[in-house]
C-alpha cells in the first residue's frame, strides 16, 4: 500500500528533473502564454482535488471512519462527471507547474507523466474500486474517468453552495417524523399544499404496486392510516396489513381511520429498529420516509424489509427518484432544498437500486410520476 503514495512524488521528479539535468527555457511570447496557460491550469487542479477531496469527505465515511479509504460509494458532485477528479487534478499538477516554469525539458516530460498517472488510475486503482463497491461497474457505464468540462467544476461548486454539504448529517436534520398541528392535520394540508393531486396519486401508486387479495403488507412509517386503506381495498378481508408507526398524533389518527377493520392493526416501533416479530409479509411497503433517515439508518431499514420478506416478497418504496437538483426547475429545487431536509438531497443523489442490490435485492421495476421526479421503485427478494 505505501509504493501508492510514493507514486505521485515519482511523477513529479520525473517531470521536474530533465529541467534541472537540461537548461532549455522558453522566451518571449511563448514564455508569457505558456506561464498564463499554467496559472489556469494551476487553478483547475488545485481546484479539482480540493472539491474532490471535500466531497469524500463528506460522503465517503458515512459511519464516522477516519480511515484514508473512504468506505462509501460516492458518486456526487465533481464524481458525477468523471470518475477520478482528485486523480486528474494530481496529474495536471506538475503540468501546470512546468509551464509556470518555463523549461522546455519539464514540460516534454509532464505529458509522459500524465500518461503514467492515467494508467496508474486505470490499471491499479480502478480494480480495487471495482472490488470494493459493487455498484461502481455500472457507475462505469455512465460515467468517464477524466473530463475537462468545466462543467464539472461546476458541479463541485454546486455541491459547495449546499450549507449542509461541509458539516456531516445527522438524525437531527431530519424532518420525517411530523408532530403537532401539521400531524393533526397531515391529510388535509397534503390535499390543499398539491390543489387535490395527493389522493389520486397516491391511489395511483397503490394500483401500481399489482397487490393481490390476500397479501399480507407491512407498512413502514404509516402516518394516518390514509396508505393502509387504500391497500385493503386491493387485498381485501382476507388480506392483512400492518403499520409501524411511532408518533403520538399519527398513531392516534391510523387507530381512529382503521378502528372498524379487524386486519388492518398498528405495531408501534421504530422502523430502523430489529424486528422482533418472526411473521413474513409479501409486501414493505414505505412512502416518502427513507429519504429522511441518515445513509446508515437507511441501510439498516432497508435491512429490516429484506429480514421480514417472504422468499419473492416485494419492498416497494414511493420516494423521491434521482435527479440533478441543481439543474432541477425552480418549482422542484425550491422545496427540495429550502422546505425538505438535507437529507432529502442527500437521498436523491444515491442509487438506490445499488443500495437494494447490495442488501440481496433483485428483479427491480419502476413507476415514475411528477415528471419522473417521484418514484415507485419495487423490488423483490
Amino acid at each position: 500500500m505505501l509504493w501508492k503514495f510514493i507514486f505521485w512524488p515519482v511523477i513529479w521528479l520525473l517531470v521536474f528533473l530533465p529541467g534541472w539535468i537540461w537548461h532549455y527555457s522558453l522566451e518571449g511570447l511563448v514564455e508569457t502564454l505558456a506561464f498564463l496557460a499554467g496559472v489556469v491550469l494551476f487553478v483547475y487542479a488545485i481546484a479539482l482535488t480540493s472539491i474532490a477531496g471535500k466531497i469524500l469527505k463528506r460522503y465517503g465515511h458515512e459511519n464516522g471512519h477516519k480511515t484514508f479509504w473512504p468506505d462509501s460509494f460516492t458518486p456526487l458532485g465533481l464524481y458525477k462527471c468523471m470518475r477520478h477528479p482528485m486523480h486528474l487534478g494530481l496529474a495536471i499538477l506538475p503540468v501546470s507547474v512546468a509551464l509556470m516554469w518555463g523549461s522546455l525539458p519539464s514540460i516534454l516530460a509532464s505529458g509522459w507523466a500524465v500518461a503514467g498517472a492515467f494508467w496508474f488510475v486505470l490499471m491499479i486503482e480502478e480494480p480495487e474500486t471495482i472490488d470494493r463497491f459493487e455498484e461502481y461497474q455500472e457507475y462505469m457505464k455512465k460515467v468517464p474517468a477524466f473530463s475537462l468540462n468545466i462543467g464539472c467544476i461546476d458541479e463541485g461548486l454546486k455541491a459547495l453552495e449546499n450549507p449542509s454539504f461541509d458539516k456531516p448529517m445527522t438524525q437531527e436534520e431530519s424532518k420525517v417524523e411530523v408532530k403537532g398541528f401539521e400531524a393533526k392535520y397531515y391529510d388535509t394540508l397534503m390535499n390543499l399544499i398539491t390543489f387535490g393531486w395527493y389522493p389520486s396519486f397516491i391511489e395511483q401508486v397503490v394500483a401500481d404496486m399489482r397487490l393481490e387479495k390476500g397479501d399480507k403488507i407491512i407498512d413502514f412509517g404509516a402516518g394516518t392510516g390514509r396508505n393502509a386503506l387504500l391497500m385493503r381495498e386491493f387485498t381485501g378481508e382476507s388480506g392483512h396489513i400492518t403499520g409501524v408507526e411511532i408518533g403520538k398524533e399519527m398513531k392516534e389518527q391510523f387507530l381512529s381511520k382503521t378502528a372498524s377493520y379487524p386486519n388492518i392493526t398498528l405495531l408501534e416501533q421504530s422502523i430502523e429498529e430489529p424486528f422482533e416479530e418472526k411473521e413474513k409479509y409479501d409486501v414493505v411497503f414505505i412512502s416518502f420516509v427513507l429519504h429522511g433517515f441518515i445513509q446508515p439508518k437507511r441501510n439498516r431499514i432497508i435491512d429490516n424489509a429484506y429480514s421480514l420478506l417472504k422468499e419473492g416478497g416485494i419492498f416497494a418504496i414511493l420516494d423521491y427518484n434521482e435527479f440533478d437538483v441543481s439543474n432541477a426547475p425552480f418549482y422542484i429545487r425550491f422545496p427540495v432544498r429550502k422546505i425538505e431536509c438535507p437529507l432529502a438531497e442527500d437521498f436523491i443523489n444515491r442509487d438506490l437500486k445499488a443500495m437494494l442490490k447490495k442488501k440481496g435485492f433483485s428483479e427491480f421495476l419502476e413507476y415514475k410520476y411528477f415528471k419522473g421526479y417521484l418514484r415507485l421503485m419495487i423490488a423483490r427478494k
